[in-house]
C-alpha cells in the first residue's frame, strides 16, 4: 500500500497557507494541493508537483468544482480567513455577517464538499487554522492580551469556527476522523503586521515569528495526530489552548 499523503491547504495564496504548501511539497511522500481565489503565481512557482485549485470560500460553485477534482484526500487544512480590529459595539451587523460568512460558513462549505474525498482514505484529518482569539477562556481572563488584539468580530467568528469544528468531530468520530483547531502563534503575516497589533506586541515585548517557523510547528503537530487527539485545541508548539 502506498504511504503517500495527499494534503489540501485551503487559502494558500500567501502567508501561512503558502508556506504550508511549500513545506509539504518538499516532502517526497506528500502530494500538496493549494487553493486560491484566482490565479496565484506564488503557488504555481513552488514546483510543478503542486496542484493549484481555484476556490473561493464565498462561492459554493467554485468549492464544488474544486472538490470534484479531488477523489481522495488524507488531510484537509482550512486556513483562509479575514481579520482586523472591528469592535462589536460599533461595527454594522452586515460587517459581522461578512466575518461569519468567510471565517465560519466558508469553511463549512469546504469541509462538507471534501468529506467524500476524506472518507476515501483512512487518515481522515481536518485541521482548522484558528487563533487564540477564538478562546473564550483567554478573552474572559482579566487583563487578557488577546482581548486587546483583533478581538471583536474576528474573535467572535473564530470562537464560532472552533465550535463548528468540535461539532464536526462529534458527528464524524465514529468514522475515526481526527478534527482539531490550531493556533499558529503570533506570526509576521499581513494580518499579524497590522499597526495596532505591532504596537500592542511592542508593549508586551513580543515579536512576530517568521511564517516558516510557525508552519514547521504546525506540521509537526499534524504529523503527530491520531483520532484519540480529535476535538483538541493546540497551538503551533503542540500545547493545549483553553477553549
Amino acid at each position: 500500500m502506498s504511504t503517500e499523503q495527499i494534503v489540501l491547504v485551503v487559502g494558500a495564496s500567501r502567508g501561512i497557507g503558502l508556506s504550508l504548501v511549500e513545506q509539504l511539497a518538499a516532502r517526497p511522500d506528500t502530494t500538496a494541493i493549494g487553493t486560491a481565489r484566482g490565479s496565484c503565481a506564488a503557488l504555481e512557482a513552488i514546483t510543478p508537483k503542486v496542484k493549484v485549485l481555484t476556490l473561493d470560500l464565498l462561492d459554493e460553485e467554485s468549492i464544488q468544482k474544486a472538490a470534484s477534482t479531488i477523489p481522495e484526500l488524507d488531510t484537509l487544512i482550512v486556513n483562509g480567513a479575514i481579520g482586523a480590529r472591528d469592535p462589536v459595539t460599533i461595527i454594522p451587523t452586515d460587517k459581522l455577517f461578512e466575518y461569519l460568512n468567510i471565517n465560519v460558513l466558508g469553511p463549512h462549505r469546504v469541509i462538507q464538499a471534501f468529506l467524500p474525498a476524506l472518507r476515501a482514505r483512512k487518515t481522515r484529518r481536518i485541521i482548522g487554522i484558528s487563533s487564540v482569539g477564538g478562546s473564550l477562556a483567554t478573552h474572559a481572563a482579566p487583563g487578557s492580551l488577546a482581548a486587546q488584539g483583533l478581538a471583536g468580530c474576528y474573535s467572535t467568528s473564530k470562537a464560532a469556527f472552533n465550535m463548528m469544528l468540535v461539532q464536526f468531530h462529534n458527528e464524524l468520530q465514529k468514522e475515526r476522523f481526527t478534527v482539531i483547531v490550531l493556533h499558529p502563534g503570533f506570526v509576521a503575516t499581513d494580518m499579524g503586521n497590522q499597526a495596532h497589533l505591532l504596537k500592542l506586541a511592542e508593549k508586551a515585548g513580543l515579536v512576530g515569528m517568521p511564517v516558516s517557523t510557525s508552519v514547521e510547528g504546525i506540521l509537526k503537530v499534524v504529523d503527530g495526530l491520531d483520532h484519540t487527539k480529535s476535538a483538541s485545541f493546540f497551538d503551533w508548539k503542540g500545547d493545549i489552548v483553553p477553549w
